[in-house]
């Protein structure tokens, strides 16, 4: 490869390389947290009789409806009602008057990360969820997005041969393939395997 042919490899190396970090510098804004999305949506029955709760955003919520431990800052509210699967049987009193004896209602709420923010999932296993609503107070900061996979190009500095690579992370695996021109101006594909630590 002649002289002024190596030249202008060198450049356009140095030229796409400083695009791809100008680009990477740009797109960089998709690494940091992204806002959990508190959009108003309905409740949601699931097969197994439980539900995701309707999530109702209120930029001025009312005060707690119990007392917070000191230094507590409230994330989420959320309320359930609940419908037992049996009625209880009214029962008659010394004076004749009928009142029923109605048993504890478990409720198992559980916060859950999806696409885009978190729901609460109820249920109970004393009766059936009539009603859930989830009301974010103060929405948390989502992690970024995972980005297992990675691409460039390389430069042999001393003998000016050019290459690309990509590579992707598959757990704390991370694989690779890279292709470079030897000495001879020929194609040398490399495979590579390493561990992420």
């Amino acid at each position: 490869m002649s002289r002024p042919m190596q030249f202008v490899l060198a450049l356009s190396v140095v030229l796409g390389l400083g695009a791809t970090l100008w680009l990477g510098y740009l797109l960089g804004h998709a690494r940091a947290p992204a806002a959990e999305d508190t959009a108003p949506a309905a409740q949601q029955p699931q097969d197994d009789g439980s539900v995701i709760a309707a999530r109702l955003p209120d930029p001025a919520p009312s005060p707690p409806p119990h007392q917070l431990p000191s230094g507590a800052k409230e994330e989420r509210r959320v309320s359930v009602t609940v419908r037992p699967t049996v009625q209880p049987t009214p029962v008659a009193a010394a004076d004749g008057t009928l009142h029923c004896e109605c048993p504890p209602l478990t409720v198992d709420l559980s916060l859950v990360q999806v696409v885009g923010g978190r729901r609460v999932i109820a249920s109970s296993p004393d009766g059936q969820v009539v009603r859930a609503l989830d009301i974010p107070i103060d929405p948390a900061p989502l992690p970024p997005p995972s980005r297992p996979w990675a691409a460039g190009l390389s430069y042999g500095a001393n003998s000016g041969t050019v290459g690309a690579w990509v590579e992707r992370d598959v757990s704390r695996i991370r694989l690779g393939l890279d292709v470079q021109q030897d000495g001879d101006g020929d194609m040398d594909v490399r495979v590579r395997a390493g561990w992420v630590f």
